[in-house]
């Protein structure tokens, strides 16, 4: 059962994520459950550049590859998910992957598939559904619970939990998958937050037998979709579902208050970046409200200053009170070291790395304080 102390952070199983998670402290780990939902990207066709005679001035042709086995795929996330988790509990979120993923060999669920895997790995797998996933992704729910005896669960959105039918539907699905409520997670994700919607405890009045069920998470996402709306510069953006669940959890009154989780540095809502996308050199830190945003160029501008803005942005971050210092974290020890280094810029990957493995250590340490 999971407690308001303990963190439920969403991420996308992207490098970034991977690292940032991999780098946490042992002690930071105890106190988290994560959620990993895998993308469809991997899955996809992928353009490679080569060299060709047809075209000797530009030398480059763009060739597809052959998409890749989504079987090899699956094998590949949940040997990192054993590399970087390890046999500690996760949810698992494969919702993404519908319509886009086929059948492993023309029979199996991806999830079926994958909950196979973690079997042999002894990765302790949670799966994650909904109301209305489709009846193969159920089915394959279904399973891992029976074989594997983790639980299940249900994320819901702030619109099925204010349906009339709501209740019923719950019953249900969750008598469809052959589990309980003491054997089954709600998870309610309002996605991008919205200052207009219901408040948490609102809707917890809405949730069925609400101290029945193993364990209460609510989800949400307030940081942007991109950093294209702000100039280079420094800017602060509030931490408007950090301070939704702490005010909430202070005016609960004794009612069951859930677990906290949230989308970190990444927007609610799941966007694929876009292909050949110019990034800025930009730094997103968390503080205990809000976020410090140090927003820089393209790193491909024409005549611009590149990769070096983030050794830049590192210098003037140290420099101020709000910085948490070298010893807080993998990513503000990166952070500290980057200050000092001239030569080496880091990529987009290891500097939403350090915000990441920040950002879940900054919640992890407000969750203890409580």
């Amino acid at each position: 059962m999971l407690s308001t102390r303990h963190y439920v952070p969403i991420l996308r199983w992207k490098q970034a994520e991977k690292f940032a998670l991999h780098r946490l402290s042992v002690n930071a780990k105890r106190n988290m459950t994560p959620t990993i939902e895998i993308t469809p990207a991997s899955f996809l066709l992928r353009a490679r550049a080569k060299t060709g005679k047809e075209n000797p001035e530009s030398d480059q042709l763009f060739v597809a590859n052959a998409a890749p086995d989504p079987g090899s795929v699956l094998r590949h996330h949940a040997k990192e998910v054993l590399r970087f988790w390890g046999n500690s509990e996760f949810f698992l979120e494969l919702g993404h992957l519908e319509g886009t993923v086929p059948l492993i060999n023309g029979k199996t669920h991806a999830l079926t598939f994958f909950g196979d895997l973690a079997r042999s790995f002894r990765l302790k797998m949670i799966p994650v559904t909904g109301l209305s996933r489709p009846d193969e992704y159920q089915s394959a729910v279904a399973d891992s619970f029976k074989r594997d005896g983790n639980g299940l669960c249900l994320r819901v959105t702030v619109s099925e939990l204010n349906d009339g039918r709501f209740a019923s539907d719950v019953a249900h699905c969750v008598r469809l998958l052959g589990a309980s409520l003491s054997t089954s997670d709600l998870l309610i994700d309002y996605g991008v937050f919205d200052p207009d919607a219901p408040g948490i405890k609102e809707l917890l009045a809405k949730v069925p037998d609400v101290r029945n069920w193993r364990s209460l998470i609510v989800a949400c996402g307030a940081f942007p979709k991109d950093l294209q709306g702000f100039k280079p510069g420094t800017h602060k953006i509030a931490r408007s579902d950090w301070t939704a669940w702490v005010n909430g959890l202070r005016d609960c009154n004794g009612l069951r208050w859930p677990a906290f989780s949230d989308y970190t540095i990444q927007y609610g809502k799941y966007v694929e970046p876009v292909d050949n996308a110019n990034p800025s050199a930009s730094i997103r830190y968390t503080l205990a409200d809000e976020w410090l945003i140090m927003r820089g160029e393209g790193i491909f501008n024409e005549d611009g200053p590149g990769r070096a803005q983030w050794n830049a942005h590192a210098v003037l971050l140290a420099e101020r009170d709000e910085f948490y210092g070298a010893d807080f974290c993998d990513g503000d020890a990166y952070i500290a070291t980057m200050s000092h280094e001239q030569k080496k810029h880091g990529s987009p990957m290891t500097w939403i790395r350090a915000g990441l493995n920040h950002h879940m250590s900054v919640v992890l340490k407000e969750i203890a304080e409580l």
